[in-house]
């Protein structure tokens, strides 16, 4: 598939190959949610709580991500993704906290084996070669900003059936804040190492800050990442689904 998929795309280089396949991938993620009224507020929550999970372990993937591309011949991606470890150390705190404040407890709740398995996918995926590492981390990072988007609408959806609007503001303030540059920057100071970069040249040698970098090796690992982000969003879209349905609920 990855062959195929290239050869068909040569003409874009590799971030705007990832990019492509990331966007279909969010798109219709996206189409799903946007008439939250189908789904029980108790749904919603219950989803707030499985995307924390991601918050909670994504420092490790950073780090373990800046670890792994050490071995690049530039320094230049691992300051970057320590910088991105930085900023985001802290925040999974904040969520937790705002969460608890409307009544969403992460501690009550029950593991969801799809969550379990997509982040031991991703944890192993950041755990290869360091060109496969960066791509799979540009291509988190594009997401996360979906991500962002969606739980924000979510938030302000689930506050307003619940009337807690002042006790949320907290929550809408964390999504808000990664929205207003955090997660651009992280996706776009990443994807400066990936731009320009031919999908039909198996390496492409270092300049200047740049690194060495194998694309085949990159794009494989934004698609090893998108695929598991397909499939956990597909499971957790289906349990939404599953749980609204056997729920007689107002949104009024």
């Amino acid at each position: 598939m990855y062959e195929t998929t290239i050869n068909n795309n040569t003409q874009l280089d590799v971030s705007a190959f990832i990019d492509q396949r990331n966007q279909a991938f969010i798109n219709h993620a996206k189409a799903q949610l946007k008439n939250l009224d189908q789904y029980s507020t108790e749904a919603l929550e219950w989803l707030m709580m499985e995307h924390y999970q991601f918050s909670f372990r994504n420092t490790k993937f950073l780090a373990d991500a800046a670890k792994l591309t050490g071995s690049f011949d530039t320094d230049a991606v691992q300051k970057e993704l320590i910088r991105n470890h930085a900023e985001e150390n802290g925040h999974a705190i904040i969520y937790k906290k705002a969460l608890k404040k409307i009544g969403v407890d992460i501690d009550t709740r029950t593991e969801f084996p799809s969550t379990t398995h997509f982040l031991d996918t991703i944890g192993e995926i950041v755990g290869r070669e360091p060109s496969t590492v960066l791509g799979a981390m540009f291509a988190t990072e594009t997401a996360a900003i979906f991500e962002h988007e969606v739980f924000l609408e979510i938030s302000n959806e689930v506050l307003k059936r619940r009337k807690l609007e002042e006790e949320g503001k907290k929550l809408v303030w964390f999504h808000e804040m990664h929205l207003s540059g955090v997660e651009q920057s992280h996706r776009d100071e990443l994807g400066v190492f990936l731009q320009g970069l031919p999908l039909d040249k198996t390496v492409v040698e270092k300049d200047g800050h740049r690194p060495t970098i194998n694309t085949q090796q990159a794009v494989t690992g934004a698609e090893l990442a998108i695929e598991a982000m397909t499939k956990w969003w597909a499971d957790l879209l289906d349990q939404i689904r599953a749980d609204s349905k056997t729920r007689d609920f107002a949104t009024a």
